[in-house]
């Protein structure tokens, strides 16, 4: 049997021999406040969902003071490959990505599993899908819903966020699936396709250059809020059948948009609604994994202070759970010894 240190590269299986470098879980320990250094690759540094890598990293530097621990903007996919690569020790990820990582789907070259394992959920459920548009737009072409396009193949010019965004592109392909279309009928009906960020979707439509976005965030989304303040927007609704089964399509849940999160909405909104998770790659020690969990269970105080929405975030949610993806051993020894 092969002895590192620190390095955790597979997963224990009982009765068989370890995989290079794994060690026995209940071997797993560190106790001590010593500083950690690591990477945690992720999506778009204007997207919203930063702060949840911001936060991550924020609560290893109070937890473990001289930490040098960064949240590195990307994409979902480069991140992942970066990760299950060995070039970088953690990642930001969705069970979207986790499910094409492990099947190899496109954009990933090869089948990815058993080359990464889960540490923390950073944001059980509350990552919500929302669907919008101008509202003059909406108004000007009478669309209350996606089906009007559908039905009247309105031209429209819709934010689909970039390539790399695993997760929006996943979203936007379900959403409009319930409403019989793709990206290529938008297209076909004389519309156009913006392949940005949601944040720069958003300066589009201040501009009037952009009718409608497909994109998420956890409520309220400030972006949106100040949006809504220059350019009225008003929200396409999807019905419970549409929103379950954009969901079951991505291997996600349903959540709700309570009415009156935005102050240009007045009834519940049912959307899809993902959980992101930090991963490790083969070049993630134990005691990064160990650590990382311990500072997010034991400094929740200061990861709640990063978005109203994440007071939802207890040391019970932030346990990971995802099928067929294996919690990190140094993970589990850490929730197991609390």
């Amino acid at each position: 049997m092969y002895e590192f240190k620190r390095s955790l590269l597979g997963v224990l299986c009982a009765g068989i021999i370890l995989t290079a470098g794994v060690s026995f879980a209940q071997e797993i320990a560190f106790d001590d406040d010593e500083p950690i250094v690591a990477t945690i690759a992720g999506y778009s540094a204007r997207g919203m969902v930063s702060i949840l890598g911001e936060g991550q990293a924020a609560v290893v530097r109070s937890a473990f003071p001289n930490s040098n621990i960064v949240y590195e903007p990307g994409n979902p996919a480069g991140s992942f490959a970066a990760v299950a690569n060995g070039e970088r020790e953690f990642a930001l990820e969705t069970v979207i990505e986790m499910n094409l990582a492990k099947d190899g789907a496109a954009p990933f070259p090869e089948s990815y599993d058993g080359k990464f394992w889960l540490v923390t959920a950073l944001s059980p459920d509350l990552t919500l899908a929302h669907v919008y548009g101008r509202k003059d737009f909406l108004e000007e072409n009478q669309i209350e819903s996606l089906a009007d396009v559908k039905e009247r193949e309105i031209p429209v010019r819709l934010g689909i966020n970039q390539p790399g965004n695993l997760w929006a592109r996943a979203h936007v392909d379900a959403i409009l699936a319930q409403y019989d279309m793709t990206t290529d009928d938008i297209v076909s009906y004389g519309g156009q396709l913006i392949e940005q960020n949601t944040g720069g979707t958003m300066e589009l439509m201040k501009g009037g250059r952009a009718d409608i976005e497909i994109t998420g965030g956890f409520i309220p989304v400030g972006s949106l809020v100040e949006l809504n303040s220059v350019t009225p927007v008003a929200f396409l609704p999807m019905g419970e059948a549409e929103a379950q089964g954009a969901a079951e399509a991505m291997g996600v849940t349903v959540g709700t948009i309570p009415a009156g999160s935005y102050e240009f909405q007045d009834e519940d909104l049912t959307v899809p609604a993902s959980t992101h998770y930090i991963i490790a790659g083969p070049s993630a020690t134990d005691e990064q994994v160990y650590k990382l969990a311990k500072a997010l269970d034991t400094q929740l105080s200061v990861y709640h202070a990063m978005h109203p929405a994440l007071e939802g975030v207890t040391s019970d949610t932030i346990v990971p759970d995802v099928p067929g993806v294996p919690l990190h051993p140094a993970a589990k020894a850490y929730y197991e010894s609390r």
